[in-house]
């Protein structure tokens, strides 16, 4: 092999590998675990250096009666649990154990989806306190909308059948 190749092949794994390590570099900055209430408060009790001011994602079902704040500070405090993401049910403090809940400060809007007895996604960091503290809650709809979706599906299909037949929605009157 000649020189010239060599150093073509020399300069082309180090822009290759340079390139690599920028981008699992940036990548390993960007991620972010998510974790149930339970699992995070597991960890913080085994190993809490893991856990504290390290950015994760906690979910889980609001509280009923814990969320505290207005629209007018845009500060929000409350709990959240473990809770089975196919059913939204209310949960009250007394249903839930201590080393399953998490309480979450925010600071900025919440989504109109957000209240008691959602599924709630914040990120954020945990502190020695125990308080995860939040720069963004996201809200899963609640699932009363896909019964109303199935509804209009149902009556959209209608409407098709009733065009196709040559019927008018007046005559349905």
């Amino acid at each position: 092999m000649s020189k010239k190749k060599a150093k073509l092949i020399i300069a082309l794994v180090v822009v290759v590998g340079g390139m690599g390590a920028l981008v699992y570099s940036s990548m390993q900055s960007t991620v972010t675990y998510y974790m149930k209430p339970s699992e995070i408060l597991a960890k913080a009790a085994s190993d809490g250096d893991a856990v504290y001011g390290e950015r994760i994602r906690v979910g889980g079902v609001v509280i009923n009666k814990t969320v505290e704040g207005s629209a007018a500070t845009h500060k929000w405090k409350f709990m959240i649990t473990d809770g089975d993401e196919q059913k939204i049910e209310p949960v009250a403090m007394k249903e839930t154990a201590a080393d399953n809940r998490v309480v979450v400060e925010y600071k900025g809007i919440v989504p109109d989806t957000f209240g008691e007895g959602v599924i709630a996604i914040a990120d954020g960091v945990l502190d020695k306190n125990g308080i995860f503290t939040a720069d963004t809650v996201l809200a899963k709809c609640p699932s009363k909308y896909e019964e109303a979706q199935q509804e209009d599906e149902g009556m959209a299909k209608k409407g098709a059948a009733d065009k196709k037949a040559g019927r008018a929605a007046e005559e349905k009157n």
